[in-house]
């Protein structure tokens, strides 16, 4: 044997009918108000996950059509470094350490210009809630000395870029030189492919999280329409409205209560 339905059940349902039969008639609840209201935001965010869904989708697709890109000019770049690669394995014995030391400096200043920007951030904020002028004074001095820092790291990024530059520059004459110039149009490749890559993890993952959150506006829009749908029903039941699929509901919820 069925279960009957509960009276928040039989509630519910005739809300939702409600909703189709008594929209826009001059017998319709107040209540028709809040549930319309309902409709329109879990409308607008559900317009705002898509978008968000198709930014994702679009970053995704972008980075998947680079990194084909990418793969096709070093594997040209590749071929050329193979038909050389005795000058380029020598090449590369000499400037390993020296990119070794390289990319962990461009890590270096990268932690202390995001290091720099939350602490002004944290100054900034600190100007507005404290006149203690020794913690102020605290804070502009610890800016100051990063800031010095950040300088002193950039400084020695160029350098080192530039003696990476002229390491991998091949002389007038020298044998091999197709080979190495190709070698550093694979590194500059792999450079800007890690550094575009960082990024777009970045994006996507802001962009998760937004989807995250969207998707609980999402739920709680949806919870709310359903509220409203409940109180249309206990309204159209209370004032017990004439309509012949509403009526068959009447009965029913006499009988649940």
């Amino acid at each position: 044997m069925a279960k009957a339905d509960s009276y928040d059940d039989l509630i519910f349902q005739l809300g939702d009918l409600a909703r189709d039969r008594l929209a826009g008639k001059p017998n319709c609840p107040r209540t028709m108000d809040r549930v319309y209201r309902a409709e329109q935001a879990l409308v607008a965010r559900r317009d705002e996950l898509a978008a968000l869904e198709a930014q994702l989708n679009d970053e995704d697709a972008a980075w998947q059509d680079y990194l084909a890109e990418y793969e096709r000019m070093r594997a040209a770049q590749g071929e050329i470094v193979q038909k050389w690669k005795k000058a380029v394995d020598a090449v590369e014995g000499e400037t390993k350490n020296l990119r070794k030391t390289l990319s962990s400096r461009r890590a270096d200043l990268r932690y202390a210009q995001d290091a720099l920007k939350k602490m002004e951030k944290k100054h900034a904020d600190l100007e507005l809630t404290t006149r203690d002028e020794s913690k102020l004074a605290l804070s502009r001095d610890n800016i100051k000395k990063n800031r010095l820092q950040t300088m002193r790291l950039t400084r020695e990024v160029e350098t080192l870029e530039r003696d990476v530059e002229l390491a991998l520059t091949p002389k007038p004459g020298q044998p091999g030189a197709p080979g190495i110039i190709a070698h550093k149009r694979v590194l500059a490749l792999e450079d800007e492919m890690l550094a575009r890559k960082e990024s777009v993890d970045a994006t996507l993952a802001d962009l998760d999280q937004q989807i995250a959150q969207k998707e609980g506006e999402v739920q709680a829009a949806e919870d709310y329409l359903d509220q409203a749908l409940f109180l249309l029903g206990e309204d159209v039941y209370a004032q017990r409205i004439a309509d012949a699929q509403l009526s068959a509901f009447y009965p029913r919820l006499d009988r649940a209560r």
